[in-house]
């Protein structure tokens, strides 16, 4: 949909798009049909002619899709190569109507990417999910992943149809949401941001991670939201790095367990308690609309409801960042760049600073005991027990990284992407050697979650919580004899920004300073800290069938693990502590 026109989303998409896709093929259909069995009697049953008409809709579709298939089948055959197979859903419906329900109920419904863990174990790594004539091609594959986002990172571009125009509401034409020369610029502009001499100072971590350990005793020993003050952190510390000052989400009451009664205190100095919720409004409906793609104007159809919900966040960033303007202009250049130079990118960078801490501490407090004391022991080693962590303190922390990365690996922040090809490419699996055609402007999705678990890549015990795994012989036969087995930011040329901790070494992470400092201080504070299942509200633990899952680590989980853009726990992380 075209952005700016004064027609609500639905009804556009309807004249535009549904109109000439749908109603023109069923309605000239049924006018031939009409009009060659004119001298029939049955002609007058208009029933019958409009099952005529859907017949014959169906029958030139369906041709239409041979003719697609057998083309793809010839031009693979030049490359000694064969197209990517095409999966069919379980009830064999025309277009493979029967996928969409099942996308939907296991993107709202069901433990985050099951329903596609469903497909592998019958499909393999690597298909083809067309529905009425769309290719997708989806891989788990490593080597195929790696092609995409390093080796021919050129002709693999996020594409405008199928997701920058879905995103414009929310992510505009920043850097996570543009390509080609438009995307170099951005990033150009933001990479500055994550300059070694910015990162590695803690000032702004310490500031409001003590704000949040101070909202943690105000509870006196009773269930914490961890997820909301985390969140809250991450919130304020991403907008003091980025802006040099914060949107004070801290000073909005804490969210309190099922069964306490809610009467929260004045909070004169937060402008307004609304920007954390506004946000993960807008992550949910933007996620939802890459779920149903195309058609997710009809379920907005009067009116943008990402745009809506963005209001609140332009209230608070915009002030931040015309103060920002101004003083920049006062000394002619904002971050050494000319204040005239290029666009303003405050709103793209929120979204992939998603901290990792609440999961965690959901794994630390939720797993074995011994990685939670073993993790203990080696912060009073390095870093004491109430000094505040250094740069060069969390970098020599190898069992911590052991546990992010751990958790990364377990519950990515992002747990899947998406790509658009502009040339066609041929993708040849390293175990069987089969050259895949991959034809030119085709969408293709993968799942980081479903690779990062995978058996044959991991070793038996994949599924399982074990930060030892990165310390000991593991290490060097999984990870670092195939890297592209864990890719949390992902890879490539266009890997995510936080990930630049300096010019000299790539090896230290914007997001894992940031949950590496706050778990350091918290674990410096409290000196119990568990879970705390009977503070959640009914129906937000996962339901009781999941147990009797054999597939993955549904059966495993605690909490309902889910995702918009980023990976984020349906449950809030109830946590008691004793100070």
């Amino acid at each position: 949909m075209k952005s700016g026109t004064p027609l609500p989303p639905g009804l556009y998409h309807v004249l535009v798009n549904i109109i000439p896709r749908i109603v023109v093929p069923v309605v000239a259909s049924y006018a031939a049909i009409h009009l060659g069995l004119a001298h029939l009697t049955m002609v007058h049953n208009r029933i019958l002619l409009f099952l005529l008409s859907m017949i014959t809709l169906y029958l030139i579709f369906t041709a239409g899709s041979f003719i697609h298939d057998y083309n793809q089948r010839r031009i693979a055959s030049r490359f000694n190569a064969i197209p990517v197979p095409v999966m069919r859903g379980r009830w064999r419906l025309p277009g493979n109507a029967d996928m969409i329900i099942r996308m939907i109920r296991g993107v709202t419904a069901d433990y985050n990417n099951q329903w596609l863990a469903e497909i592998v174990v019958d499909w393999g790594d690597t298909f083809n999910l067309r529905i009425f004539g769309v290719d997708n091609i989806f891989t788990t594959n490593p080597a195929y992943i790696k092609q995409m986002i390093v080796t021919d990172f050129a002709i693999w571009v996020k594409g405008k149809e199928r997701f920058t125009n879905l995103m414009h509401s929310f992510l505009g034409d920043g850097v996570f949401n543009s390509d080609g020369a438009m995307w170099k610029f951005h990033r150009s502009m933001t990479r500055p941001f994550f300059a070694r001499d910015k990162i590695v100072h803690f000032d702004t971590f310490a500031v409001h991670a003590d704000e949040a350990i101070t909202k943690i005793r105000e509870r006196s020993g009773k269930p914490v939201d961890f997820q909301d003050i985390s969140a809250r952190f991450t919130m304020d510390s991403a907008t003091t790095f980025l802006f040099g000052e914060s949107v004070d989400s801290m000073a909005a009451p804490l969210r309190l367990p099922h069964g306490e009664r809610d009467d929260p205190q004045p909070h004169a100095s937060s402008t307004t308690p609304s920007f954390p919720d506004a946000f993960q409004t807008v992550l949910k409906a933007t996620a939802f609309r890459l779920v149903v793609g195309l058609d997710w104007p009809l379920f907005e159809f009067w009116g943008d409801k990402v745009k809506r919900h963005m209001e609140p966040i332009y209230d608070y960033i915009e002030p931040i960042l015309q103060r920002a303007l101004e003083q920049g202009a006062a000394k002619g250049t904002i971050e050494g760049k000319d204040v005239e130079e290029g666009p303003e990118e405050h709103e793209t960078l929120l979204e992939h600073l998603v901290s990792v801490t609440s999961a965690a501490m959901y794994f630390l407090v939720t797993e074995d005991s011994s990685i939670l004391q073993t993790l203990r022991k080696e912060i009073t080693n390095v870093v004491g027990s109430t000094a505040v962590p250094s740069y060069e303190q969390i970098k020599d922390m190898k069992y911590l990284r052991a546990v992010l990365n751990e958790t990364l690996r377990l519950l990515p922040s992002v747990p899947g992407n998406r790509k658009h090809s502009t040339e066609s490419s041929i993708w040849t699996s390293p175990e069987t050697g089969i050259r895949y055609y991959i034809p030119k402007g085709v969408d293709t999705s993968w799942s980081v979650i479903l690779m990062q678990r995978r058996d044959d890549l991991w070793g038996p015990t994949a599924l399982d919580y074990d930060p030892m795994r990165w310390l000991d012989e593991r290490n060097k036969q999984y990870y670092l004899a195939n890297p592209f087995i864990f890719v949390p930011f992902h890879g490539g040329p266009r890997m995510c920004l936080g990930q630049q901790a300096s010019v000299d070494a790539l090896t230290i992470l914007f997001a894992l300073n940031e949950a590496s400092f706050f778990i350091i201080r918290l674990l410096q504070t409290f000196d119990d800290i568990s879970f705390a299942p009977d503070a959640f509200a009914p129906g937000m633990l996962p339901p009781p069938e999941w147990k009797e899952s054999t597939l993955g680590r549904k059966a495993m989980e605690k909490v309902w693990p889910m995702a918009h853009l980023t990976m984020y726990l349906k449950v809030r992380v109830l946590l008691p502590t004793v100070l």
